[in-house]
């Protein structure tokens, strides 16, 4: 996790006129007749569909014992964790036990109930866009597991309570660590119907593959530009401050306005993209909040390692 630096404060020369964000800048708000609540109201989440049980392996396991235990064909097992040579387990290591339809014996005991991860989800705020409405937010992981391919979905629901759109979306980072806050938009495209409350819940994770990513990243001399009334401008240089080389590194930008809530989010990639042990890498990017002022900002630099076999 990567500590939020002191901002250096920088002043644009009063000639400067910033360029508009490209295309995959967070677009700005823009008035439309799409009629959302003035404080849309979250439901109480549903009860979560079937996502996979974590199990840790311990002395004496086997797949088909595990297969026995919670219902499930020997098959989806492997195929849920890429495992080829069961020989190759170790106690400890921690499993994905499906609990899809799909994977579940005709016959023999009933499956373990779902175990919702251990995520929570904080309220949303909606934007209306050109092309549609985006609602933003940021969850925390509670949880002392790593998590990746972390999914969220948003239900929109009518003054009965019935879904009028449905939409999901990933986490931009890859691994959402414990105690990790990580922020998210979904989009709905084109524009949904009118809507009175929503429900939002992660309906996918699984335990992180924690050495592939590489953390050992600093950010530092992060200038701040107010650019006008609605363009936001971040940039700042990232140390690899690891041992081994970072490939593919991402900086995670999240605007945050004074009620703690996401108003902007963004992932660029550094210059160059794979960093050195030792060395720095750069970034820039502009963000369009869907209102100001911008009260606090988030940075998390991640990238990857190239694993050897044995990880």
């Amino acid at each position: 996790m990567i500590t939020k630096p002191t901002p250096t404060p920088f002043t644009p020369a009063p000639t400067a006129t910033p360029a508009r964000p490209t295309a995959t800048s967070t677009p700005a708000p823009t008035a439309t007749s799409t009629p959302i609540p003035a404080t849309p109201v979250p439901t109480a989440t549903p009860t979560p569909e079937p996502t996979p049980i974590i199990h840790t392996l311990q002395a004496g396991d086997t797949l088909i014992g595990l297969a026995r235990q919670y219902g499930v064909t020997v098959q989806s097992i492997q195929e849920a964790n890429g495992i080829t040579d069961p020989r190759g387990l170790l106690v400890g290591q921690q499993i994905i036990i499906p609990t899809d339809p799909e994977a579940r014996l005709d016959t023999g005991e009933p499956t373990s109930a779902p175990t919702p991860p251990p995520i929570r989800i904080s309220p949303l705020a909606f934007s209306e866009q050109v092309d549609g409405l985006w609602a933003f937010g940021q969850m925390t992981l509670a949880g002392e597991t790593p998590l990746e391919g972390v999914i969220v979905q948003v239900d929109l629901m009518d003054e009965e309570g019935a879904a009028v759109a449905s939409a999901q979306a990933p986490l931009l980072q890859g691994m959402l660590a414990p105690g990790e806050e990580a922020g998210f938009v979904v989009r709905f495209l084109p524009r949904p119907p009118a809507f009175d409350s929503y429900q939002s819940r992660v309906i996918s994770a699984k335990p992180a593959h924690a050495a592939y990513y590489h953390r050992d990243l600093a950010v530092r001399n992060v200038l701040i530009q107010d650019a006008g009334e609605t363009v936001y401008t971040l940039s700042g240089e990232v140390a690899n401050t690891g041992t081994d080389p970072a490939y593919e590194v991402r900086v995670i930008i999240t605007l945050l306005d004074d009620q703690g809530q996401v108003v902007g989010l963004r992932e660029v990639p550094t210059v160059p993209p794979d960093i050195q042990p030792g060395e720095s890498a750069f970034f820039s990017a502009e963000l369009l909040p869907i209102h100001m002022p911008v009260a606090d900002y988030r940075l998390l630099a991640e990238g990857h390692r190239k694993l050897t076999p044995d990880e």
